[in-house]
């Protein structure tokens, strides 16, 4: 923790482009007469940004590549022999999905959280552990859009640290745990990963309408709970993700006058409210039947740190920065996120009053945030006793959080026995010469489609693949109809 306390408080270097600066350096650059080239410097700089987009429209397709794969040779099949035989019923079938989730998950987060430099923190090793040993319910903020990549690490996660009620120095095996999400519906129509989140993942998606999303949330927590299959369940109460549209400066102004419509003044700044009433519905996931609390409610905040600095600072900060796939893949440049989760665990059961714990837990989230950036912006100063005290909370802050780590060959056999069996079914089928066309014309599609997009609007959306493309090609079609796109 002593070396990620120094590298947490670098100050970032000078030629660290956030997504409009570099926009503008590649237009900069764009090859025409109109555009000559510069110093030497200049052309490094340039030649480094396009390697890192290069690097990362390679790992969303290799992404894309491998789901697509999983979902129509593995996981299409069992869907299929689910609906036309009898030896597969409904428990047999969550069943085998996990089993191709387990294999799936290792190549959806290894580029953007293993290798390309990502580190992920935790303050209580005990709970997440609690909450991976039994059905459990994560409400996190949203402060991201790859909230969902951080969740499906930590199931994954076959070994932690050790925790503080362990005695042995070793690190200690746990089970690999199924984790679901409750998201919006347009996820599951975006290509390949929205369509195997959907298909193979069972996962909850919701229109933002309870008395709509009732009976599906039940109906899936049900068809869990009849398998017998255990899960973790991530949930961000916000809803939405505050981008910088309109609507979205509209919405987080709503949200603060309800912050103090309900006497919660001064109103969350690093936060939006949460939506209390589907959350009351999926606390039947840890119902022991008896509205009792049989499972686990964790109550999950998610700092991300880059640079030594806070990317979900406040909602109306300019700083403010959104991490999302492409941000995580860029660390490969030498600028990788840390991401620091703080779990709490809650006593909430179907009968709680689910407003009021709500928005007592996002205060605290929202106040665990604001410290969060105050402990990263301490300056120093010329008194070296206030020297002394700042340097030890800041490590004092840092110490409380354990690194977790997954084993790194484990995601590097997982690319490569994908690889194999994709290789080996092209040839058993006679298409082996297609494989790298098909490859090529992906890249080419993901690539124009993200490009396009984050050109259009200035930045990048992508929490699933296309997402970015896709937003932008809606936000234009509601522009011409007079409308804004809203928050996403």
């Amino acid at each position: 923790m002593k070396e990620q306390y120094k590298k947490t408080n670098e100050v970032a270097d000078d030629d660290d482009e956030d997504d409009e600066g570099t926009r503008k350096l590649l237009f900069k650059f764009l090859p025409s007469s109109s555009f000559p080239c510069h110093s030497d410097n200049d052309n490094t700089n340039l030649l480094k940004t396009i390697l890192i987009f290069l690097y990362c429209h390679f790992s969303v397709t290799l992404l894309c590549f491998n789901v697509a794969f999983d979902l129509f040779a593995l996981g299409l099949p069992i869907l299929i022999l689910s609906k036309t035989t009898p030896f597969l019923n409904s428990a047999a079938l969550t069943h085998a999905m996990t089993h191709l989730i387990n294999y799936t998950t290792p190549i959806v987060f290894s580029m953007p959280l293993l290798f390309s430099g990502t580190k992920i923190y935790c303050n209580d090793i005990d709970l997440l552990l609690k909450s991976k040993s039994q059905n459990s319910l994560l409400l996190a903020n949203h402060g991201s859009r790859i909230d969902w990549m951080v969740g499906m690490f930590c199931g994954y996660l076959s070994q932690t640290p050790p925790s503080s009620s362990s005695t042995s120095p070793k690190r200690q095996n746990c089970e690999r745990t199924r984790v679901g999400f409750v998201c919006e519906h347009i996820i599951a129509l975006m290509p390949l990963v929205g369509w195997y989140r959907k298909l193979v993942c069972d996962d909850i998606f919701v229109k933002r309408s309870f008395a709509n999303d009732r009976r599906a949330i039940r109906d899936n927590i049900r068809r869990f709970r009849s398998a017998r299959a255990k899960r973790m369940l991530f949930l961000s109460p916000e809803g939405v993700v505050a981008d910088f549209g309109r609507s979205d400066e509209a919405y987080v102004d709503a949200c603060r006058k309800f912050c103090v419509s309900c006497g919660y003044d001064p109103p969350f700044e690093y936060v939006l409210t949460p939506r209390y009433k589907g959350t009351t519905c999926l606390v039947d996931h840890v119902d022991d039947g008896a509205g009792e609390g049989g499972g686990l409610v964790v109550s999950v905040c998610m700092a991300f740190v880059r640079g030594g600095k806070l990317l979900n600072t406040k909602l109306t900060s300019p700083d403010r920065v959104i991490p999302d796939i492409y941000l995580l893949n860029r660390g490969i440049g030498g600028r990788p996120v840390d991401i620091y989760i703080h779990l709490v665990q809650m006593d909430m059961t179907c009968h709680s009053d689910a407003k009021r714990l709500l928005m007592d837990d996002y205060r605290r989230k929202d106040n665990l945030l604001a410290e969060w950036e105050r402990v990263l912006i301490m300056t120093t100063t010329t008194n070296d006793e206030k020297d002394d005290r700042a340097a030890k909370k800041k490590k004092d802050w840092f110490d409380q959080y354990t690194l977790l780590e997954t084993n790194y060959w484990d995601a590097v056999s997982s690319h490569a026995l994908h690889a194999a069996l994709i290789v080996a079914t092209a040839r058993f089928l006679g298409r082996l010469d297609l494989l790298a066309r098909y490859f090529s014309i992906l890249f080419w599609i993901v690539t124009t489609c993200h490009t396009v997009g984050w050109m259009a609007q200035s930045t990048s959306r992508e929490s699933v693949p296309f997402e970015t493309g896709i937003k932008a090609f809606v936000a234009f079609f509601m522009a011409g109809r007079g409308e804004d796109a809203g928050p996403k």
